[in-house]
């Protein structure tokens, strides 16, 4: 895995947080005040996180989740998760993305990348994730090591936070393309933010 992200497969005694798809600005706040370990030995939680974001559209939020093979009453480790793709779930994405921010101030900027990365088929969950987390902490000149557990490690705390939660205003507001007349929404994935303000995005992080 190349970028700003070093994925080093080290075990912790620090509290890792879950993975997540293109996750909320809470979470990337979290990751870089806390733990900045990911958690892939945990049982996999369906309808979370770990698969899905939220993303802000003319129409209200919009949740993009990424279907997985999970059967019925089986137990799987979140490592092992693989990514269904008996459907064209990837174009949907990256059109919700598309309609949402393309008259975002930088959209052109940072499109590109996350199509790229999208559209690729990756195997399992944790690799998409992952990848996408690499390149957002690129974009944002983060040069945060992060690592992966190499068995689980209880952390009830953090695994069972709600890294959606609108309730929390993670950081400063700033100005929504979408719905630019409307009361700020909160905490959505961190693209709304960094489509938005760009390089700026970054101070809103670690402010």
């Amino acid at each position: 895995m190349s970028g700003g992200i070093e994925f080093s497969n080290l075990s912790s005694k620090l509290n890792p947080l879950p993975t997540a798809f293109l996750p909320s600005i809470f979470y990337i706040r979290e990751l870089l005040a806390t733990s900045r370990v990911i958690e892939i030995y945990e049982n996999y939680t369906k309808q979370t996180i770990r698969n899905r974001c939220e993303i802000l559209t003319a129409n209200g939020i919009q949740v993009l989740s990424i279907p997985v093979k999970h059967g019925k009453g089986l137990k799987l480790l979140t490592k092992d998760v693989l990514i269904d793709y008996s459907t064209k779930w990837y174009i949907e994405h990256t059109r919700a993305i598309k309609t949402a921010y393309a008259s975002a101030p930088y959209f052109e900027e940072y499109f590109d990348g996350l199509n790229d990365i999208l559209l690729r088929k990756h195997d399992f969950l944790i690799d998409i994730n992952h990848e996408l987390l690499d390149y957002i902490f690129r974009m944002l000149d983060l040069n945060e090591p992060l690592t992966q557990t190499t068995e689980f490690i209880s952390n009830k705390k953090y695994l069972a936070v709600n890294y959606l939660d609108k309730h929390v205003n993670p950081c400063s507001s700033y100005q929504q393309i979408i719905g630019f007349s409307e009361n700020f929404i909160p905490n959505l994935s961190i693209i709304d933010l960094l489509f938005n303000e760009g390089p700026m995005a970054r101070k809103f992080i670690l402010d």
